[in-house]
Protein backbone atom coordinates (compact mmCIF):
# COMPACT_ATOMS: atom_id res chain seq x y z
CA UNK A 1 0.00 0.00 0.00
CA UNK A 2 0.81 3.38 -0.81
CA UNK A 3 2.04 5.89 2.07
CA UNK A 4 0.48 9.21 2.41
CA UNK A 5 2.68 11.56 0.64
CA UNK A 6 2.74 15.11 1.73
CA UNK A 7 6.40 16.13 -0.09
CA UNK A 8 8.01 12.90 0.87
CA UNK A 9 7.29 13.69 4.33
CA UNK A 10 7.28 10.77 6.96
CA UNK A 11 4.16 9.80 8.25
CA UNK A 12 4.46 9.58 12.13
CA UNK A 13 1.82 8.40 14.55
CA UNK A 14 2.18 9.68 18.02
CA UNK A 15 0.54 7.77 20.92
CA UNK A 16 -0.72 9.57 23.90
CA UNK A 17 1.77 8.51 26.20
CA UNK A 18 4.65 9.60 23.66
CA UNK A 19 2.88 13.31 23.81
CA UNK A 20 2.44 13.26 27.53
CA UNK A 21 6.02 12.09 27.47
CA UNK A 22 7.43 14.76 25.09
CA UNK A 23 5.61 17.20 27.15
CA UNK A 24 6.79 16.13 30.55
CA UNK A 25 10.23 16.90 30.10
CA UNK A 26 11.36 14.57 32.64
CA UNK A 27 13.48 12.32 31.11
CA UNK A 28 17.05 12.96 29.39
CA UNK A 29 16.29 10.41 26.86
CA UNK A 30 12.39 11.85 26.01
CA UNK A 31 13.92 15.11 25.68
CA UNK A 32 16.33 14.22 23.48
CA UNK A 33 13.34 12.64 21.36
CA UNK A 34 11.87 15.98 21.43
CA UNK A 35 14.15 18.15 20.09
CA UNK A 36 14.98 15.91 17.24
CA UNK A 37 10.93 15.79 16.59
CA UNK A 38 10.47 19.64 16.18
CA UNK A 39 14.15 19.79 14.03
CA UNK A 40 12.91 17.47 11.75
CA UNK A 41 9.43 18.80 11.67
CA UNK A 42 10.71 22.01 11.15
CA UNK A 43 12.85 20.60 8.39
CA UNK A 44 9.80 19.40 6.57
CA UNK A 45 10.77 16.48 7.04
CA UNK A 46 8.40 14.27 9.17
CA UNK A 47 4.59 15.11 10.10
CA UNK A 48 2.10 13.89 12.76
CA UNK A 49 -1.23 14.23 12.28
CA UNK A 50 -3.73 14.02 14.99
CA UNK A 51 -6.34 11.30 15.76
CA UNK A 52 -9.97 10.83 17.11
CA UNK A 53 -8.19 8.97 19.61
CA UNK A 54 -5.76 11.42 20.65
CA UNK A 55 -8.82 14.44 21.43
CA UNK A 56 -10.73 11.75 23.32
CA UNK A 57 -7.81 10.71 25.51
CA UNK A 58 -6.47 13.91 26.33
CA UNK A 59 -9.76 15.21 27.32
CA UNK A 60 -9.69 13.51 30.32
CA UNK A 61 -6.84 15.20 31.79
CA UNK A 62 -7.97 18.26 33.50
CA UNK A 63 -8.73 21.29 31.10
CA UNK A 64 -4.90 22.93 31.62
CA UNK A 65 -2.83 19.71 30.78
CA UNK A 66 -5.50 18.71 28.30
CA UNK A 67 -5.40 22.37 26.26
CA UNK A 68 -1.42 22.30 26.29
CA UNK A 69 -1.13 18.72 25.21
CA UNK A 70 -3.75 19.62 22.51
CA UNK A 71 -1.51 22.52 21.13
CA UNK A 72 1.75 21.15 21.42
CA UNK A 73 0.28 17.71 19.43
CA UNK A 74 -1.50 20.40 16.83
CA UNK A 75 1.91 22.33 16.01
CA UNK A 76 3.31 18.60 14.63
CA UNK A 77 0.35 17.84 12.83
CA UNK A 78 0.23 19.97 10.14
CA UNK A 79 -3.04 20.64 10.46
CA UNK A 80 -4.26 17.25 9.45
CA UNK A 81 -6.22 14.45 11.24
CA UNK A 82 -6.61 11.00 10.42
CA UNK A 83 -9.80 9.77 8.69
CA UNK A 84 -12.10 7.62 10.92
CA UNK A 85 -14.80 5.33 10.43
CA UNK A 86 -17.04 5.01 8.50
CA UNK A 87 -15.50 7.56 6.60
CA UNK A 88 -12.77 5.98 6.14
CA UNK A 89 -13.31 2.44 5.09
CA UNK A 90 -16.08 4.05 3.16
CA UNK A 91 -13.41 5.45 0.73
CA UNK A 92 -11.61 2.48 0.80
CA UNK A 93 -13.87 0.13 -0.60
CA UNK A 94 -14.79 3.01 -3.31
CA UNK A 95 -11.27 3.00 -4.49
CA UNK A 96 -11.02 -0.39 -4.21
CA UNK A 97 -14.08 -0.91 -6.37
CA UNK A 98 -13.73 1.39 -8.85
CA UNK A 99 -9.66 1.15 -9.40
CA UNK A 100 -8.69 4.92 -7.90
CA UNK A 101 -5.64 5.50 -6.45
CA UNK A 102 -5.54 6.84 -3.34
CA UNK A 103 -4.93 9.99 -2.30
CA UNK A 104 -3.92 12.21 0.83
CA UNK A 105 -7.44 13.07 1.28
CA UNK A 106 -8.32 9.00 1.27
CA UNK A 107 -5.95 8.96 4.66
CA UNK A 108 -6.45 12.64 5.87
CA UNK A 109 -8.84 15.59 6.35
CA UNK A 110 -7.85 19.32 7.44
CA UNK A 111 -8.41 19.54 11.77
CA UNK A 112 -11.47 21.79 13.10
CA UNK A 113 -9.83 25.32 14.38
CA UNK A 114 -12.31 24.55 17.60
CA UNK A 115 -9.70 24.49 20.57
CA UNK A 116 -10.19 21.75 23.44
CA UNK A 117 -11.84 24.42 25.73
CA UNK A 118 -14.21 24.59 23.47
CA UNK A 119 -15.07 21.05 23.08
CA UNK A 120 -13.71 19.71 26.51
CA UNK A 121 -16.89 19.06 28.26
CA UNK A 122 -18.90 18.03 25.15
CA UNK A 123 -16.02 14.91 24.88
CA UNK A 124 -15.83 14.17 28.54
CA UNK A 125 -19.68 13.75 28.44
CA UNK A 126 -18.97 11.27 25.28
CA UNK A 127 -16.41 9.82 27.24
CA UNK A 128 -18.91 8.73 29.69
CA UNK A 129 -20.99 7.19 27.37
CA UNK A 130 -18.60 5.42 25.01
CA UNK A 131 -16.99 3.84 28.49
CA UNK A 132 -20.60 2.64 29.82
CA UNK A 133 -21.55 0.93 26.74
CA UNK A 134 -18.07 -0.82 26.10
CA UNK A 135 -18.19 -2.11 29.74
CA UNK A 136 -21.95 -3.33 28.70
CA UNK A 137 -21.03 -4.42 25.49
CA UNK A 138 -17.67 -6.37 27.19
CA UNK A 139 -18.98 -7.73 30.25
CA UNK A 140 -20.58 -11.09 29.21
CA UNK A 141 -17.85 -12.08 26.72
CA UNK A 142 -15.13 -11.09 29.55
CA UNK A 143 -17.39 -13.24 32.07
CA UNK A 144 -16.78 -16.12 29.43
CA UNK A 145 -13.22 -15.87 28.68
CA UNK A 146 -12.76 -16.16 32.45
CA UNK A 147 -14.69 -19.67 32.52
CA UNK A 148 -12.55 -20.96 29.54
CA UNK A 149 -9.27 -19.32 30.29
CA UNK A 150 -7.45 -22.20 28.90
CA UNK A 151 -5.18 -22.47 26.13
CA UNK A 152 -4.89 -24.09 22.87
CA UNK A 153 -2.01 -25.23 20.81
CA UNK A 154 -1.02 -23.25 17.92
CA UNK A 155 -3.01 -25.60 15.46
CA UNK A 156 -6.09 -24.85 17.47
CA UNK A 157 -5.60 -21.27 17.71
CA UNK A 158 -4.80 -20.85 13.96
CA UNK A 159 -8.26 -22.43 12.88
CA UNK A 160 -9.79 -20.26 15.56
CA UNK A 161 -8.45 -17.32 14.19
CA UNK A 162 -9.19 -18.14 10.64
CA UNK A 163 -13.03 -19.20 11.17
CA UNK A 164 -13.83 -16.15 13.58
CA UNK A 165 -12.34 -14.05 10.63
CA UNK A 166 -14.42 -15.87 8.08
CA UNK A 167 -17.45 -15.19 9.88
CA UNK A 168 -16.85 -11.51 10.28
CA UNK A 169 -16.65 -11.44 6.57
CA UNK A 170 -20.02 -13.77 6.38
CA UNK A 171 -21.67 -11.48 8.55
CA UNK A 172 -21.03 -8.00 6.29
CA UNK A 173 -21.61 -10.35 3.36
CA UNK A 174 -25.55 -11.52 4.81
CA UNK A 175 -26.29 -8.00 5.35
CA UNK A 176 -25.08 -6.69 1.99
CA UNK A 177 -26.85 -9.33 0.47
CA UNK A 178 -30.23 -8.65 1.77
CA UNK A 179 -29.14 -4.70 1.07
CA UNK A 180 -28.85 -5.58 -2.53
CA UNK A 181 -31.85 -7.79 -2.57
CA UNK A 182 -34.24 -5.17 -0.91
CA UNK A 183 -32.89 -2.38 -2.50
CA UNK A 184 -33.25 -0.11 0.35
CA UNK A 185 -31.04 0.72 3.85
CA UNK A 186 -32.09 0.43 7.38
CA UNK A 187 -29.31 1.97 9.87
CA UNK A 188 -30.29 -0.57 12.73
CA UNK A 189 -29.84 0.51 16.46
CA UNK A 190 -27.00 -1.66 18.24
CA UNK A 191 -28.09 -1.93 21.76
CA UNK A 192 -25.14 -0.57 24.25
CA UNK A 193 -27.34 -1.34 27.39
CA UNK A 194 -28.51 2.45 28.39
CA UNK A 195 -27.47 3.69 24.93
CA UNK A 196 -27.67 2.55 21.24
CA UNK A 197 -25.57 3.31 18.33
CA UNK A 198 -25.93 2.87 14.30
CA UNK A 199 -24.91 -0.50 13.36
CA UNK A 200 -21.33 -0.04 11.78
CA UNK A 201 -22.43 -1.99 8.72
CA UNK A 202 -25.41 -0.12 8.07
CA UNK A 203 -23.11 2.82 8.57
CA UNK A 204 -20.79 1.78 5.94
CA UNK A 205 -23.79 0.81 3.45
CA UNK A 206 -25.23 4.92 3.87
CA UNK A 207 -21.89 6.03 3.40
CA UNK A 208 -21.31 3.70 0.23
CA UNK A 209 -24.91 4.44 -1.10
CA UNK A 210 -25.00 8.27 -0.59
CA UNK A 211 -21.70 9.70 -0.35
CA UNK A 212 -19.94 7.19 -2.73
CA UNK A 213 -23.17 6.95 -5.13
CA UNK A 214 -23.04 2.78 -5.27
CA UNK A 215 -25.28 1.10 -6.98
CA UNK A 216 -26.31 -2.51 -7.48
CA UNK A 217 -23.36 -3.28 -9.86
CA UNK A 218 -20.93 -1.54 -7.44
CA UNK A 219 -22.31 -3.56 -4.19
CA UNK A 220 -22.26 -6.75 -6.46
CA UNK A 221 -18.84 -6.03 -7.34
CA UNK A 222 -18.34 -5.62 -3.53
CA UNK A 223 -20.26 -8.60 -2.36
CA UNK A 224 -17.71 -10.74 -4.83
CA UNK A 225 -14.46 -8.99 -3.31
CA UNK A 226 -15.79 -10.49 0.26
CA UNK A 227 -16.40 -13.81 -1.43
CA UNK A 228 -12.90 -14.15 -2.84
CA UNK A 229 -10.71 -12.07 -0.65
CA UNK A 230 -12.40 -11.68 2.88
CA UNK A 231 -11.56 -8.01 3.88
CA UNK A 232 -7.64 -8.78 3.08
CA UNK A 233 -7.72 -5.97 0.43
CA UNK A 234 -9.41 -3.66 2.80
CA UNK A 235 -6.70 -2.26 5.42
CA UNK A 236 -9.20 -1.02 8.27
CA UNK A 237 -11.44 -4.04 8.05
CA UNK A 238 -8.76 -6.16 7.86
CA UNK A 239 -6.44 -4.78 10.63
CA UNK A 240 -9.89 -4.48 12.40
CA UNK A 241 -11.41 -8.25 12.37
CA UNK A 242 -7.77 -9.58 12.71
CA UNK A 243 -7.04 -7.60 15.99
CA UNK A 244 -10.64 -8.73 17.35
CA UNK A 245 -9.95 -12.14 16.02
CA UNK A 246 -6.77 -12.46 17.72
CA UNK A 247 -8.00 -10.99 21.36
CA UNK A 248 -10.65 -13.91 21.17
CA UNK A 249 -8.65 -16.38 20.66
CA UNK A 250 -6.51 -15.90 23.27
CA UNK A 251 -8.79 -15.29 25.88
CA UNK A 252 -8.27 -11.71 26.66
CA UNK A 253 -10.04 -9.51 28.86
CA UNK A 254 -11.08 -6.23 26.91
CA UNK A 255 -12.29 -2.87 28.26
CA UNK A 256 -12.59 0.54 26.92
CA UNK A 257 -9.13 1.60 26.30
CA UNK A 258 -8.69 -1.72 24.22
CA UNK A 259 -11.52 -0.53 22.06
CA UNK A 260 -9.64 3.33 21.77
CA UNK A 261 -6.52 1.23 20.84
CA UNK A 262 -8.16 -1.17 18.24
CA UNK A 263 -10.23 2.53 16.82
CA UNK A 264 -6.62 3.83 16.04
CA UNK A 265 -4.54 0.84 14.94
CA UNK A 266 -7.39 -0.53 12.38
CA UNK A 267 -7.81 3.54 11.18
CA UNK A 268 -4.01 4.84 11.67
CA UNK A 269 -1.44 1.86 11.29
CA UNK A 270 -1.33 1.21 7.79
CA UNK A 271 -1.33 4.38 6.44
CA UNK A 272 1.41 5.80 8.45
CA UNK A 273 5.56 5.13 8.01
CA UNK A 274 6.03 5.11 11.74
CA UNK A 275 3.19 3.78 14.16
CA UNK A 276 3.59 4.49 18.56
CA UNK A 277 1.80 2.17 20.54
CA UNK A 278 2.12 0.55 23.80
CA UNK A 279 3.81 -2.71 24.46
CA UNK A 280 1.61 -4.92 24.60
CA UNK A 281 -0.03 -3.55 20.91
CA UNK A 282 3.18 -3.76 19.41
CA UNK A 283 3.58 -7.07 20.38
CA UNK A 284 -0.30 -8.18 19.24
CA UNK A 285 0.50 -6.63 15.98
CA UNK A 286 3.93 -8.02 15.16
CA UNK A 287 2.56 -11.48 15.92
CA UNK A 288 0.08 -10.61 13.40
CA UNK A 289 2.85 -9.68 11.15
CA UNK A 290 0.41 -6.57 10.41
CA UNK A 291 3.72 -4.39 10.38
CA UNK A 292 5.13 -6.03 7.86
CA UNK A 293 2.21 -6.58 5.96
CA UNK A 294 1.45 -2.50 5.76
CA UNK A 295 5.55 -1.78 5.81
CA UNK A 296 5.12 0.15 8.77
CA UNK A 297 7.58 0.43 12.01
CA UNK A 298 6.06 0.13 14.98
CA UNK A 299 7.38 1.40 18.24
CA UNK A 300 6.51 1.19 21.86
CA UNK A 301 8.07 3.03 24.45
CA UNK A 302 10.74 0.74 26.00
CA UNK A 303 13.68 2.03 25.72
CA UNK A 304 15.46 0.12 23.40
CA UNK A 305 12.58 1.03 20.95
CA UNK A 306 13.19 4.97 21.54
CA UNK A 307 17.02 4.71 21.40
CA UNK A 308 16.27 3.00 17.99
CA UNK A 309 13.41 5.83 17.31
CA UNK A 310 15.93 8.52 17.98
CA UNK A 311 18.73 7.24 16.03
CA UNK A 312 16.31 7.33 13.42
CA UNK A 313 15.06 11.11 13.81
CA UNK A 314 19.32 11.54 14.17
CA UNK A 315 19.46 10.21 10.37
CA UNK A 316 17.06 11.74 8.47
Amino acid sequence: MKKIDTKNKTCIYLDQFVVSNLISGEDVLWIEIKNLLEVSHVNNKIFCPLSVEHILETAKKSLENAIEHDEYFRKLSDNYIFQNDPFLTSQLISSLIRKNKFTLNTFLKEASNMKMNEFYSDINKNNEIFDQSIKYKTSSQNELRKVINSKADKKTEAILYNTIKKLQVETFSNRLSEYIKLEKIHIRPDDYGEHQFPNWIDQLLFQLTYKHKFKEKQFKLLFNEFQKYGFDRIPSLDIKSSMEAYLAVKNKQENTADHIDLMRISSCLFSTDIFFTDKKRKFEICALQLDKKYKTKVFSGTPSDLIEFKNYLTNL
